[in-house]
């Protein structure tokens, strides 16, 4: 834990390198009052980010769910040059990167 906190901080000063503007924090949860799915609402949330800012997911889904979820995230929103921290948990799952700013289009191969 130690480690994924040090490694953290260090992706926070690294403002030289780019304008790291904010911290855009999303969580995923379970809605036990509405029929809403939490993984669109993270999406919608996410795309009111701006290009830079560090996306910080935090999910209390299942492990198994988390980690699709954190994957197809990673995949879509996070610029591959910079650090990816991720702690997948039973209890508590992670993510964080700096944000593409505009998300990755899937193939439609069906």
């Amino acid at each position: 834990m130690k480690f994924y906190i040090y490694v953290l901080s260090l992706l926070f000063s690294l403002n030289t390198f780019a304008e790291f503007d904010k911290k855009c924090s999303i969580l995923i949860t379970k809605r036990l009052q509405t029929s809403e799915d939490a993984y669109k609402d993270a999406i919608n949330k996410i795309n009111q980010c701006n290009k830079y800012d560090i996306l910080s997911v935090t999910s209390f889904l299942e492990e198994p769910i988390s980690k699709v979820y954190i994957t197809d995230l990673i995949q879509t929103f996070c610029m591959f040059d910079h650090q990816i921290i991720t702690l997948i948990d039973v209890n508590t799952s992670n993510m964080s990167c700096v944000h593409r700013g505009q998300a990755v289009l899937k193939d439609n191969l069906m």
